[in-house]
């Protein structure tokens, strides 16, 4: 089945975030964002803001289009 672009973006954080070897709480508090919403976000019940998506991709030092291509790269499959 085929992911909705909030699951794919999700999927994305998801893997930026195991990358780097942090839990969601360890990753929510380097983009000073609370837990709860970060896990919202990677199970695709909340979609980001265009501030959340510079937030994140600041934290973890990556352009927000990295964020945005690992989506697309997920939504081709």
């Amino acid at each position: 089945m085929a992911l909705s672009r909030p699951q794919a973006f999700g999927e994305a954080l998801r893997e930026v975030r195991a990358e780097r070897g942090l839990s969601q709480e360890e990753a929510a508090l380097a983009c000073n964002i609370d837990r709860a919403y970060f896990g919202q976000l990677e199970r695709a019940k909340k979609s980001p803001t265009l501030k959340t998506v510079w937030r994140i991709a600041d934290s973890f030092e990556l352009q927000p289009s990295d964020l945005l291509l690992r989506t697309e790269r997920l939504l081709s499959r």
